[in-house]
């Protein structure tokens, strides 16, 4: 067998890093993390097409047989999250649970991508199949079964997964609490330091809310560890230092957005994503637009921008 896909091996709980082809080879872009209860097996998130191969070793390595695949838990929407759904459905006929918010993105590919690829008119210049649908297999997987914040699915033997809602990042997106290890599972309402692309949340108010509330949870319900898609292990500590990041890099994007519009009255949408990709240092591409928007949207409502003549403009 070729070299272990299993980045973390604790309790109950293990973590298959799927990593990228090509250019990006060796490097992890996401993780799913099986769930092994004494009764059922539940697996968190079917990750990105392009990292099958490392889930078919996983269920190799971990000695989990197909069919006993009870679950499939979803975080959220996302093309790195749901890729092998349809495969793992197939092949395991596993039940599939999600937030039922975003279902019909889960259930069909090509309105995911058009959703949020193509979101905005300024985005339709990136290809779906590069920048979204190549990340999906085939075949869909859709929801079974919906969830929702303070569900518990019983494993059992004790492990149990409490289900709770991280929204911001996807306004769908949950995270997943191991009562019996205290360790909790969450995919992208934290996003990593070194994330290449500007902080991606649908609406401002509802991430720095969550942010938090993994802050409290941590502290509250004593977390013993964390699991991230994008990012190492950590710990409760290194957990509230990632949150405070989180919240300087919102506040940063917001910041930005508001100067620009200062200093350039009649701004566009496309050069406020430039200018404050660039402020980061960060890719000029569709996920920031997503946020530009999300915060412009709010800033309208707050009223301290309009926009007039296809232009932004400061009025606050």
């Amino acid at each position: 067998m070729s070299e272990s896909v299993i980045s973390y091996n604790s309790g109950p709980l293990a973590t298959v890093s799927m990593g990228l082809p090509g250019d990006h080879e060796g490097k992890t872009a996401t993780r799913v993390f099986f769930v092994r209860g004494g009764e059922k097996t539940a697996l968190i998130d079917s990750g990105l097409y392009g990292g099958l191969p490392s889930l078919k070793q996983a269920f190799e390595e971990l000695g989990v047989e197909r069919q006993d695949l009870d679950f499939l838990l979803l975080t959220h929407e996302h093309m790195d999250h749901v890729g092998n759904n349809g495969w793992l459905k197939e092949e395991t006929g596993c039940e599939i649970l999600g937030h039922s918010a975003r279902a019909d993105r889960v259930a069909d590919n090509m309105l995911n991508a058009k959703s949020i690829v193509h979101a905005f008119p300024e985005g339709e210049n990136f290809d779906l199949n590069e920048e979204y649908l190549d990340w999906m297999g085939p075949t869909e997987g859709p929801i079974d079964k919906f969830i929702k914040d303070g569900d518990v699915i019983d494993l059992g033997n004790g492990v149990e997964l409490e289900v709770v809602e991280v929204l911001g990042h996807s306004m769908a997106e949950v995270g997943f609490f191991e009562r019996s290890t205290r360790t909790l599972v969450i995919a992208d309402p934290l996003l990593p330091t070194f994330n290449p692309v500007l902080y991606l949340y649908e609406d401002p108010n509802v991430m720095r809310a969550t942010f938090d509330k993994i802050e409290r949870f941590l502290k509250e319900r004593d977390v013993q560890a964390v699991l991230l898609a994008h990012d190492e292990v950590k710990s409760a500590a290194e957990t509230q230092e990632l949150v405070d990041d989180c919240r300087r890099r919102v506040d940063k994007v917001e910041e930005s957005i508001l100067s620009h519009i200062k200093a350039e009255p009649g701004i566009s949408f496309l050069d406020l994503r430039d200018k404050c990709c660039d402020d980061q240092d960060m890719v000029r591409e569709w996920r920031a637009l997503v946020s530009i928007d999300a915060s412009l949207k709010d800033f309208s409502s707050k009223g301290l921008v309009e926009q007039r003549d296809g232009g932004w403009h400061y009025v606050g």
